[in-house]
């Protein structure tokens, strides 16, 4: 038998081997079930996460897609055979044995990098027609968004083109060039007009992609700089496990904060006098209440004994564990340590509080009016095509505010003020039309944070100046309590000559 016939042959033996394969996956899995529209994004990959989950239908056909995979399995089974006892190079074994070759490994390999390229190259680009769907590009709602979906979009297909490039000629080089008998390999150990030609061009292109990176990051982190006009300006406070922003008041001045002002009652540390003294007297409450505690560390192990021998008596052995800690901690000493930490804790606070209070300059600065009108939502709304700056705090951890249709992304770091400038151009409403009624912007947290990092959003609504204005009005001042007074009562008054009401809530 030639050579011709030897690779006709191959070829048909592989080409056998592939179509058995392809028709007991065929035979194993329902394609007609599946559908392609399913997979592209008819639902937004963020901002959609309040759809509801469908299970899929269950098929009432067990026993023969069972059948059928039972098939598949064998059939994989046999080509997994087939792979090891080529990779064992059993075949190198039986041609001792007979006097005879069985198999080229050469041919048989070359043809299976052929084939890999051209499955592989095939599985790529299917790859990007189905879920390059999914990818957030050319649909974002800010004006530097445009620029960033630009840079992404030149930079895939810069590295689509290298990619496909190289792998052509990796799998076709290792295809053209296996060992044949008789032809000795070139050795080329130098080249230097290929040395410069690929040291220059991807210097030239990575160039000129970081230089652009670098102007549009520029024009997003010096936007307040170079803008002339209102800039409107948000606080975004992070904490575990959720976000709240702050607007300022009618003064149109955010009011200042220190991590030592938080309490209960100010959650984000607003310099308000009042709420300063109050957190005050509740430390020194406390600390008073700690002293209490050790003194009477004797009496609580006594009240623990009792309360384990009663949950004794009953079984109830959940609670006779709890208790038991609890016994424990107080005779080695680790709850009094904890409360003469607590103390120390609380004392520190109060120190660093008073050094403010009773420094003149300092607390003039610090303890202003401004605090005093600043509104704390639970949402964030947006004026259109409006400049806004978000000025990111952190409680507690390290966290990461992502708002991906916006196409902005800064982490929030205890300690360390960072912000992020943009402008949203695309409202909500137009959002709405383009993924549908349920879509929401949403703030998330793309830093693992903890266990319930998966619920840290906060709502974005981008809509009009006018109905920005209207919805502040409907949010209460952090402190200073807003008069309302409610709409005209059409039915007759309880009073026939009070002819007008007027509530006020103080």
């Amino acid at each position: 038998m030639n050579s011709t016939y030897k690779q006709c042959f191959k070829i048909a033996f592989f080409a056998v081997i592939l179509l058995v394969t392809v028709f007991s996956i065929n035979q194993s899995v329902d394609f007609s079930g599946l559908k392609i529209d399913q997979l592209t994004a008819e639902k937004p990959l963020f901002g959609a996460d309040e759809y509801q989950y469908e299970a899929p239908p269950a098929n009432p056909d067990e026993n023969a897609l069972s059948s059928k995979v039972n098939w598949a399995l064998l059939i994989f089974s046999i080509l997994l055979v087939l792979v090891i006892a080529n990779t064992l190079d059993i075949s190198k074994y039986i041609a001792k044995i007979t006097g005879k070759e069985t198999t080229d490994q050469n041919q048989v390999n070359r043809w299976i990098m052929l084939i890999f390229m051209i499955v592989g190259l095939a599985a790529v680009i299917w790859e990007y027609r189905v879920h390059g769907k999914l990818i957030l590009l050319n649909n974002s709602a800010s004006v530097h968004g445009a620029d960033y979906d630009s840079m992404f979009s030149i930079t895939l297909l810069l590295t689509s083109i290298v990619f496909f490039a190289t792998q052509f000629l990796l799998f076709w080089f290792a295809f053209s060039y296996s060992y044949k008998d008789g032809k000795k390999a070139l050795y080329y150990s130098h080249n230097n007009k290929l040395e410069v030609f690929w040291t220059i061009i991807p210097s030239i292109v990575l160039t000129i992609l970081v230089l652009r990176g670098h102007q549009t990051w520029k024009s997003v982190v010096y936007a307040e700089e170079s803008y002339t006009g209102k800039i409107h300006k948000i606080e975004v406070f992070a904490y575990q496990f959720g976000w709240k922003a702050r607007y300022a008041g009618d003064d149109g001045i955010l009011g200042n904060t220190d991590y030592k002002f938080i309490s209960g009652k100010n959650e984000l540390g607003l310099a308000y006098g009042p709420e300063v003294d109050l957190l005050l007297t509740e430390l020194q409450e406390k600390i008073a209440q700690d002293e209490q505690n050790i003194k009477n560390a004797d009496m609580t192990l006594a009240s623990l004994m009792n309360d384990y021998n009663a949950a004794n008596d009953v079984k109830d052995y959940v609670a006779m564990e709890s208790v038991q800690k609890q016994i424990d901690d107080v005779k080695s000493g680790s709850y009094v340590d904890e409360l003469k930490a607590s103390i120390k804790r609380k004392t520190k606070q109060i120190e660093r509080i008073k050094a403010i209070k009773e420094n003149p300059a300092i607390f003039a600065s610090t303890f202003t009016s401004a605090a005093e009108d600043d509104i704390i939502t639970q949402e964030i709304h947006l004026a259109k095509d409006s400049i806004v700056t978000f000025n990111f705090r952190s409680k507690d951890i390290i966290h990461s505010a992502w708002l991906p249709h916006f196409r902005a992304q800064m982490n929030v770091v205890p300690g360390m003020p960072t912000k992020f400038t943009f402008v949203p151009n695309k409202s909500t409403a137009e959002a709405k039309k383009e993924f549908g009624e349920e879509f929401e912007y949403y703030l998330y947290c793309n830093k693992i944070c903890g266990s319930s990092h998966y619920n840290m959003k906060l709502k974005v609504v981008v809509e009009s100046q006018k109905e920005v204005n209207e919805w502040l009005k409907t949010q209460q001042p952090a402190f200073k309590k807003q008069e309302v007074v409610p709409a005209i009562n059409t039915e007759a008054p309880a009073n026939p000559t009070d002819t007008t009401q007027k509530i006020v809530f103080n």
